[in-house]
């Protein structure tokens, strides 16, 4: 385990909601939440996994009933679950028609509509809408959620409006784009109409597939509720974020980031993995923080304010080098062993985005000098002592601020890095380095998480010098490193202030550089594998999305730059993959689409030959 204080934090001052016995908001713990994908139909399937989903430690588990027969099948559900003696509440997930939300919110304690496609809005994006268009869809809205909220008056069912970036109506879309705004509008229309409902208890989430995205999203909800007055518990998120250690780093980058800014009341990991697997990684995330909230929610008594970035990003990788975003690995005897045996010894690149899966390192820190003999075409950092190796081309010194001269000696020369710690950066310290655009400055793993780091990172940045943020990780859980990984720097990578990773963690036995350059990829600053879009599946699924998702990742090279989307369904597919190069949706009817861009290539594909047909259009199209 990671022996790490809690991020204490002034949480965002929701209201509580009443779901079911576990009430969401004020002064609840952070809630977890994970999704069936079985049949709903298939009763006895739906509730062994709505238990195995609870025993892994979920507060919620939400089933899709996409149709009036799953919205009846609930009830049986429902009473199989309490018969199982389990009283968790049950989530019903709604799209498009209004009918099945009201027979759903009966049997259920929570009910999720999404405002873009629970109900249905005509014209296209080629047709240009007018304010008029939005009176009349505020009207049919008002129509069509009336019966609703009396039925959830009646029975005490809470609704989430679940707005998702792929699903937006080609009014708002119209309006806005396809953008955060216009996920926090559309959201918002349907907040205003509750509020002339009178109901209040709302939860509401703002979810996409690229972490950045999801997070302006959210902040400017919460600025929009601070100005409205409004207190709305939020549901937080990355929706299709793949599988593995690229969906855990995802989902930790958006989520972490938010909850580093007090912002989420309930969070769903979405994997493309069995729903009961999420389950460890989203407990992992929460039980880093602990919060500080207030007795008041009353805007003008609220001490809570979303904080802005203490940063202007500018370049997101340094000038007058040959670095971009690099990661750095630590090497000593057996890891030496390893690496060997791995890579055979090869050179490095320093400039070339790798497409190999497992990337290299591009610095090895290395203390023994007969290892870094032994290895004359790896790039080494290595000890300032090392006088004879730090005169070689491709050996970079490292010194400690105490090896700086006092004013007036002879400075240091040519290319080095430079460890500092928090208690060491005033604005004197810079003084030496001001002349050396080359000199790196190393994130020593003593500097705690919040505001001294901000301050370390401002000062870092504002006399423009490039930033490798080292960490050293006393854990065997790769899970655990990322969690706390993304709490620590995700916001600082999300926002370009840092141009290296450098993590220690001896414990884990697996390659850690896939991590580093994992979190590199995410957010944006490097990217060097194939990224793939897809979503956790559903009852809407009609095919075994996980093994297809697994034979097109074993099939194909990982190709840099290159986005894969393998999405179960139409509700949320094609808008969610819209950015792909390329595409699976399901149809329905265990049948495939693929799509280049957001053009459909071949229908009707046979789930088997999906690698076979991707493979055949990348080579017709010069990938391979």
């Amino acid at each position: 385990m990671i022996n790490s204080d809690f991020f204490h934090i002034a949480r965002f001052p929701s209201h509580q909601v009443s779901i079911g016995n576990r009430p969401l908001g004020g002064h609840e713990p952070i809630r977890l939440q994970s999704m069936t994908n079985t049949d709903t139909l298939d009763i006895k399937a739906t509730i062994d996994q709505i238990i195995r989903i609870i025993e892994a430690g979920a507060d919620y588990v939400r089933i899709s009933a996409p149709n009036m027969k799953a919205a009846e099948a609930l009830k049986e559900i429902k009473k199989g679950v309490v018969a199982a003696g389990f009283d968790n509440p049950l989530i019903a997930d709604i799209h498009f028609n209004p009918e099945v939300a009201l027979l759903a919110a009966r049997y259920v304690e929570k009910v999720r509509i999404n405002p873009g496609n629970y109900i249905r809005k005509g014209g296209s994006l080629t047709k240009s809408f007018t304010p008029e268009d939005t009176l009349q869809d505020k009207e049919q809205m008002f129509r069509q959620l009336k019966p609703l909220t009396d039925i959830c008056n009646d029975h005490g069912t809470a609704i989430r409006i679940g707005t998702n970036m792929g699903s937006l109506s080609p009014r708002i879309v119209d309006f806005y784009g396809n953008t955060p705004k216009a996920m926090m509008e559309a959201t918002f229309e349907f907040l205003e109409v509750f509020k002339e409902l009178n109901f209040n208890n709302l939860v509401i989430s703002l979810k996409a597939s690229k972490p950045i995205v999801m997070i302006e999203a959210y902040e400017l909800m919460v600025k929009k509720m601070l100005q409205h007055n409004m207190s709305f518990p939020l549901h937080i998120g990355i929706t299709e974020a793949g599988e593995g250690e690229n969906g855990r780093i995802k989902s930790a980058l958006g989520i972490c980031h938010l909850l580093n800014k007090g912002i989420g009341d309930t969070l769903r990991v979405s994997l493309t993995e069995a729903p009961e697997e999420e389950i460890p990684f989203a407990k992992k995330i929460s039980s880093i923080y602990q919060f500080s909230y207030t007795k008041k929610i009353e805007r003008q008594q609220n001490p809570y304010t979303l904080q802005e970035s203490d940063f202007t990003p500018k370049d997101l990788f340094w000038k007058d080098t040959r670095l971009k975003a690099v990661v750095v690995k630590t090497l000593d005897d057996q890891s030496f062993e390893n690496e060997k045996a791995k890579n055979g010894n090869p050179k490095i690149p320093a400039d070339k985005a790798m497409t190999l899966e497992h990337q290299k390192p591009d610095f090895y820190y290395c203390t023994d000098a007969i290892i870094i003999e032994k290895s004359p075409d790896l790039n080494f950092l290595v000890p300032s002592h090392f006088s004879s190796q730090a005169e070689k081309k491709n050996r970079i010194p490292v010194h400690m601020y105490d090896d700086l001269p006092e004013p007036g000696k002879q400075p240091i020369t040519g290319q080095y890095l430079l460890t500092m710690g928090c208690s060491e950066i005033k604005d004197e310290s810079f003084d030496t380095l001001l002349n050396r655009p080359t000199a790196l400055i190393i994130m020593p793993d003593d500097c705690p998480p919040g505001k001294d780091l901000r301050k370390f990172i401002q000062s870092v940045h504002e006399n423009k010098l490039p930033l490798i943020i080292k960490k050293r990780f006393n854990t065997a859980d790769p899970d655990e490193l990322i969690c706390h990984f993304a709490m620590m720097a995700g916001g600082l990578l999300l926002e370009g202030m840092v141009q290296g990773i450098w993590i220690e963690a001896p414990q884990i036995k697996e390659d850690i550089s896939t991590i580093a350059f994992g979190f590199l990829q995410s957010s944006g600053l490097r990217i060097t594998r194939t990224e793939y879009i897809s979503c956790p599946t559903c009852a809407r699924t009609s095919f075994d999305l996980q093994e297809i998702l697994k034979n097109i990742r074993q099939n194909l090279p990982s190709i840099a730059g290159l986005k894969i989307a393998v999405m179960g369904c139409i509700v949320n597919g094609p808008g969610e993959m819209a950015d792909a190069d390329y595409g699976f949706v399901g149809t329905g009817n265990g049948k495939l689409h693929l799509y280049k861009g957001k053009k459909i290539i071949t229908k009707n594909i046979e789930p088997a030959q999906a690698p076979e047909t991707l493979t055949n259009l990348l080579k017709q199209d010069g990938y391979l």
